[in-house]
């Protein structure tokens, strides 16, 4: 019979303690994965931004300047086409249909 003595201690191995490393590297990567998820299903659901009473009250809240004149107006996709004529200077505005805010606008460089 051996003497039991005589067998090294399983703990003590080098293997054993680098699959203890790799077991505790993966658990800390499943906590950071969990959450990682938590934090996104509450930021999709917890309704961040602007709620959409906010944005019908902003919509078409563009102001022309005093003295200005529409010349003519198109829509196109989803897209509002405004010439506006100001103090003598003819520029194109480019609006969203679908909220209402300004998309973009072209005039001529001074």
């Amino acid at each position: 019979m051996t003497d039991l003595s005589d067998v090294p201690d399983p703990k003590s191995t080098d293997s054993y303690r680098m699959l203890r490393a790799v077991v505790i590297g993966l658990g800390v990567l499943i906590v950071i994965a969990v959450v990682l998820l938590v934090f996104g299903l509450a930021t999709r659901l917890g309704g961040h931004g602007t709620s959409a009473a906010a944005q019908s009250a902003n919509a078409g809240a563009y102001m022309l300047p005093p003295g200005a004149k529409i010349r003519n107006t198109q829509v196109a996709n989803n897209r509002l086409i405004m010439e506006v004529e100001e103090k003598g200077v003819e520029r194109v505005l480019i609006f969203n249909t679908d909220d209402g805010h300004l998309v973009g606008q072209i005039a001529p460089q001074d």
